[in-house]
């Protein structure tokens, strides 16, 4: 089960470390511009990184679907959620783009400053046309794992990763005949790469004759709103709960943001490397989903603690590596983003205090982090949308956003981030035990059915 865990995780983890890597990589390219123009425009790859997960929450229903219609064989009903899937990328991209088309007077709301809030919002105004392609990629990753055959993103995901920071630099710095556009240069270099990743998943998958019975622009006859409205049941909790989380972490920027531009760059520079590391748990948990959807379908129930053990090992291993990085090799990390020669010693150095201090706890929560993920996956696997995304919104606003708020005034940042950690452990907690009574009933429920 390892193997199997690993072979559908793999290409998985790489695709959302593609994607992880254009916020990374804008955010080195912004350190170029100053730490202004670090921490404005970080403050917009927050944003739209929030959007964007909370909307790769609400099409990995798409793949749960699926796996669940191919264990029970019935590729009608695949044909039918790659549709639906379809029409909520359509509606995802409409309501988030015009939401991130008017950021600057939420951000203003809240207390941000002016000047960085200027930054952010020439940052979204461009970047928010690749929600487009990001959307369909999830959606046709969905349908490629779903089928289990996860190693078609691998390709796309690791040539993308190659060429975002030359393209973006291109634009930026106006290389090559292009003009020079400084940060809107960077977000353009991020629209260019979504679009080459749904393109290219696009041409690969349907040459296959495979893919060829599930296109997502015909066949629209045999949609039904009864699958759609599956999938909205399904993927509504799963994208609040991702709202939970991330939002979690997009609150903290407005908290951090009071405390002036180092601390809120200090804080980009924290998040954009433990959003880079989550992304492998995040794969692995969407591994773990499908793999539960698929033994769930066939009514293998026994074989579900085996996929989860695979999980939980993968994802500790992952947590392991991260938290040494943040712990032993914090000074490489921050200068990826901000240079000594730019800022004077004892700005760097402070800088680089806080960051450090920061990492800390962020690499002591990365093994909770990773197990709630799991948890979630495994939970959604056997179509259980609502429990986990209750769990999130107690575990992440009712616990760690309040304690992060009362640490801000004594603790300043690090405060904030201690709180945030708090809030994710209890929610790896209450997890494992909605997930330990998930598995014992739905085993209980088997043996039944199978002694009569």
């Amino acid at each position: 089960m390892l193997k199997d865990i690993f072979n559908l995780a793999g290409p998985l983890v790489v695709g959302q470390l593609s994607f992880a890597l254009m916020g990374l990589i804008d955010t080195l390219l912004m350190g170029r511009l100053g730490v202004d123009v670090l921490a404005g425009g970080g403050l917009g790859a927050v944003v739209y990184q929030f959007f964007y997960i909370v909307g790769i929450g609400a099409l990995v229903a798409t793949a749960n679907m699926i796996a669940f219609a191919k264990g029970q064989e019935d590729y009608k009903e695949v044909h039918r959620a790659v549709l639906s899937g379809a029409l909520l990328v359509i509606i995802l991209f409409v309501a988030f783009g015009v939401s991130l088309a008017n950021m600057s007077p939420v951000l203003l709301y809240f207390g941000q400053v002016p000047d960085l809030v200027g930054y952010a919002q020439s940052y979204l105004d461009v970047v928010v046309w690749a929600l487009l392609p990001a959307f369909g990629f999830i959606l046709m990753r969905s349908l490629v794992v779903g089928l289990g055959s996860s190693k078609l993103i691998l390709p796309i995901s690791l040539l993308a990763a190659a060429l975002n920071y030359p393209v973006s630099l291109v634009f930026m710095e106006g290389y090559l005949g292009f003009p020079k556009m400084g940060l809107e240069g960077v977000a353009l270099g991020t629209f260019v790469i979504s679009w080459a990743m749904f393109l290219g998943i696009v041409m690969l998958s349907y040459r296959k004759d495979l893919y060829k019975k599930f296109p997502f622009w015909k066949g629209w006859r045999s949609f039904e709103g009864r699958q759609f409205k599956e999938t909205l049941k399904l993927g509504v909790p799963i994208a609040l709960a991702h709202a939970m989380e991330v939002g979690m972490f997009t609150a903290a920027a407005v908290l951090i943001g009071w405390l002036g531009a180092n601390a809120l760059a200090a804080h980009h520079v924290a998040l954009q490397a433990t959003t880079l590391s989550f992304m492998i748990p995040l794969g692995i948990s969407q591994a773990v989903s499908v793999k539960v959807g698929e033994l769930y379908g066939q009514g293998n129930i026994t074989k579900i603690p085996k996929a989860l053990a695979a999980g939980a090992f993968l994802a500790a291993l992952s947590a392991a590596t991260a938290a040494s990085l943040f712990i032993f090799a914090p000074e490489s990390i921050v200068q990826l983003f901000v240079h000594k020669e730019q800022v004077s010693l004892e700005g760097y150095e402070q800088f680089f205090r806080l960051v450090a201090s920061i990492l800390v706890v962020a690499a002591l929560f990365q093994f909770v982090d990773g197990w709630q993920v799991i948890c979630m996956g495994a939970l959604r696997g056997f179509k259980l949308g609502t429990s986990p995304t209750v769990v999130a919104v107690v575990s992440y606003w009712f616990v760690g956003i309040p304690l992060s708020f009362l640490l801000l005034d004594s603790k300043g940042a690090l405060g904030v981030w201690i709180g945030m950690g708090v809030g994710l452990a209890v929610s790896g907690i209450v997890l494992s035990m909605l997930l330990y009574r998930e598995v014992k009933k739905r085993s209980q429920q088997w043996t039944s059915h199978s002694i009569s």
